[in-house]
């Protein structure tokens, strides 16, 4: 009877399905996991006192999750990821950010180079997650203009051409999200205060009601949580 040992990349794809086999490999890894984060740090660190080992475990089982086999090895795209985690931990915590500037003035020349190659995965791993992140924001935003009886194709073909409108559109929105019973009274009927807002800038009548889907589509965005479509639009 001949016996058939899985590759590490079989177990991570089971891993995802089995909470079982997932913790296993964790387990198996640790040593890798610490060696990872220890080459960053400079320092020993020991499981159980050290958070940065928690954040790598964490970080481990994120590179499970998101593994696609046709990537490449799993141990390097699970390296890649528990560094990305690693340096999102230290930038958020001020009092590592003296270390890994004094880590960078003693890097060697083969260091260096090979921390720029890492950089440059991390960035396209970060790109990727970006991508994905800003493809769930426009699905959410398309459902909320939905509720508004706005279909996305619609707001695209009322979009103004001219900057100078677009930024008359968009003080208008600001004017709607700054004043709460504006805003309220919106919300509620899904009509533009026109009077309300004429009274408080300079615009026709007309163009209002030519911008209406587009003033809405702002409020919409500026009242809710959606970081990249707001980026655009500022």
């Amino acid at each position: 009877m001949f016996f058939f040992k899985r590759s590490l990349e079989e177990r991570v794809e089971k891993a995802k399905k089995d909470k079982e086999e997932l913790n296993k490999l964790i387990e198996i890894y640790k040593p890798f996991i610490a060696s990872t984060i220890q080459k960053k740090t400079g320092r020993f660190l020991q499981y159980g006192y050290d958070d940065e080992l928690t954040i790598g475990m964490m970080a481990f089982k994120e590179a499970v999750d998101s593994y696609d086999k046709n990537k490449g090895k799993f141990l390097n795209f699970a390296k890649m990821v528990i560094n990305l985690r690693c340096i999102d931990y230290y930038r958020k915590n001020e009092k590592y950010k003296e270390m890994i500037y004094l880590q960078g003035l003693y890097e060697s020349e083969n260091e260096v180079a090979c921390s720029q190659i890492e950089n440059k995965a991390i960035e396209e791993y970060k790109n990727q997650e970006e991508n994905k992140m800003r493809k769930l924001e426009i699905q959410e935003y398309e459902k909320e203009l939905k509720k508004w009886g706005i279909e996305f194709l619609e707001l695209v073909q009322a979009s103004p051409k001219q900057e100078k409108l677009k930024n008359l559109y968009k003080e208008v929105a600001q004017f709607i999200v700054r004043e709460s019973d504006v805003l309220d009274n919106l919300v509620s009927t899904k009509r533009l205060p026109i009077k309300e807002i004429q009274q408080n800038i300079p615009i026709h009548r007309k163009k209002i009601e030519r911008g209406r889907i587009y003033i809405i589509a702002l409020v919409i965005v500026l009242i809710g949580d959606y970081k990249f479509i707001r980026e655009y639009i500022e």
